[in-house]
């Protein structure tokens, strides 16, 4: 019953927070999805909760176990999924496969080549540096979904690559989990079979 109750003091604590910043950001002419990112450092564990121990009100104002924020953000990437799953259907996708596939996988090679070059440049070992590549080549479908909708180019040539590349990044985030495991693995086998079993 605690945590039931911590929980929902925290979502509480999270949605007047922003609903006091989004608004002035908003009268700012400021993205609100900005506006949620200062709300998150502000009432986070290492915004306002730092300083709970020497004002111990601020505990009913702010969020300071990073764990229990877990089931919050697993909230918002549900609602994520749902929104994607809106804007998306089968011959939606059949019809953008091109776009998808091949700018979005382009995308992601290209950057995430990149990235681990100049990781690996910067003296990381190669599993590092591909790992940061893979990681570093994605972007936050949740930030550039709300900025394509805010500006109305959604249904725009624009809006659609975005959104192509989105969803490929989107697809590739399993792939590239399983390439850490079996890159985690490099010691106890050969990563690529430990990759094909974990893509099995």
């Amino acid at each position: 019953m605690h945590e039931g109750s911590d929980l929902l003091r925290e979502v509480l604590v999270f949605l007047a927070a922003a609903g006091v910043v989004v608004p002035i950001l908003q009268r700012l002419r400021v993205s609100p999805v900005l506006g949620f990112l200062i709300v998150g450092i502000i009432v986070g564990p290492f915004g306002l909760a730092r300083f709970s121990e020497s004002a111990p009100w601020l505990h009913h104002v702010s969020i300071g176990d990073p764990e229990s924020v877990r089931s919050i953000a697993e909230l918002g990437v549900v609602f994520l999924l749902f929104m994607i799953g809106l804007e998306l259907s089968l011959e939606r996708l059949r019809a953008m496969r091109r776009l998808v596939f091949g700018l979005g996988g382009a995308q992601v090679l290209v950057t995430g080549t990149v990235i681990g070059l100049i990781a690996s440049w910067f003296g990381n070992s190669p599993a590092t540096s591909i790992v940061l590549g893979a990681a570093f080549a994605l972007s936050s479908t949740a930030v550039v979904m709300q900025l394509l909708s805010e500006g109305g180019r959604m249904a725009s040539p624009t809006g659609r690559t975005g959104f192509a590349i989105l969803l490929f990044q989107d697809l590739a985030v399993l792939p590239i989990l399983f390439l850490v495991v079996a890159l985690a693995a490099q010691g106890d086998g050969s990563p690529v079979l430990a990759f094909a079993l974990a893509m099995g």
